[in-house]
């Protein structure tokens, strides 16, 4: 029996107007892809060490392949695949190690003599400024630079010229000879310009000295500068122990020139009424003394920074101090120039 049409309309007011429903596929996640779907080709790097012949296996700057057409496990995949560049162990570049060259015996030794024959340019240039000097200046210079008890508060580059000057020949080779050997190797270790400071500071303290301790001797050599250079050597072993050769040498040196020096001014008995060849015993002692504070001072080495080296700086900074008022406090108040002029 057909429905009647009225229960037909029933049917469709109570549904509403027909629409068409279209089947909608569920994704689940993924997007399928068509099996005849070719997958794109990319390239990617190669990890074989050793490429073939191929071209797009060989090519300059890069080592890579081209992928081929290889059948798809599932059909799920699709897109483009890119290639991600991968830096392979065998293109890393090796740091190349350079190997020193290693120096033959012949070479080393060769070397040491060279560095031990390098000439001391200040002591070798005083050296021979004080010889043409001797040789060929004329009387009258030695009259105009040598240390005068009184004439040197009027014309004080006297304080330095002096050593300039000296008695006659033998003098003048000793002198030499002692500055060339006990200088030598410290202005090689310390530099020119240090052991510049110090002869000059030995020759002042010595002048100085000389005036203030045995006012009526005329004074000339370069004694005091030599006595300075060697006491230096005690404070130069002192701030670079450790790094000089022969450094138990320096010290004994000292002591055996000193006790020579005293025994030989001992033994000597000058005429006192003969000013001119008396010997200035107080330039030495104060040449001598002056050498080890300002050696703590002017020169430097590798234990500079030590605490010991640092007090002992301090305390020759006032021993200089010390000196230099004392010498000035002497020649402005106690020091009678016009009576010895």
């Amino acid at each position: 029996m057909a429905p009647d049409a009225e229960d037909c309309g029933e049917v469709e007011a109570l549904n509403g107007p027909s629409i068409a429903y279209e089947p909608v596929p569920i994704h689940q996640g993924r997007r399928i892809i068509p099996e005849e779907a070719e997958p794109a080709q990319a390239w990617i790097e190669s990890d074989y060490p050793n490429p073939g012949s191929d071209s797009r296996t060989n090519s300059p700057g890069e080592n890579r392949r081209l992928l081929g057409n290889k059948p798809q496990k599932t059909g799920l995949q699709a897109g483009l695949t890119l290639g991600v560049w991968k830096q392979s162990k065998c293109s890393l570049s090796k740091t190349v190690k350079i190997k020193p060259r290693v120096k033959t015996k012949f070479q080393k030794r060769k070397e040491k003599l060279i560095e031990a024959l390098r000439p001391p340019y200040f002591i070798i240039s005083i050296i021979i400024f004080i010889v043409l000097l001797h040789l060929c200046g004329p009387e009258e210079w030695r009259a105009w630079l040598e240390w005068s008890p009184g004439a040197w508060w009027r014309e004080p580059w006297r304080l330095f010229t002096y050593g300039c000057v000296h008695a006659g020949t033998a003098h003048l080779a000793i002198n030499a000879l002692v500055a060339l050997a006990v200088g030598w190797r410290l202005e090689r270790e310390q530099g020119w310009a240090r052991v510049a400071a110090i002869w000059c500071g030995g020759v002042a303290a010595g002048a100085l000295g000389a005036g203030a301790l045995q006012p009526r001797v005329r004074v000339v050599g370069a004694s005091a500068a030599v006595y300075a250079l060697l006491t230096a050597h005690l404070p130069n072993v002192c701030l670079r122990f450790g790094h000089i050769p022969l450094w138990w040498f320096r010290p004994l040196s000292v002591v055996v020139l000193g006790a020579s020096e005293g025994c030989w001014a001992l033994l000597r008995a000058p005429d006192a009424g003969n000013y001119n060849n008396h010997v200035a015993w107080a330039a030495h002692v104060l040449g001598a003394a002056v050498g080890v504070p300002l050696g703590f001072l002017v020169f430097n080495g590798e234990n500079s920074t030590e605490r010991r080296m640092v007090w002992c700086k301090i305390a020759s900074m006032g021993v200089v101090a010390l000196g230099v008022v004392t010498a000035v406090t002497h020649y402005v108040f106690w020091y009678d120039v016009d009576h010895f002029t």
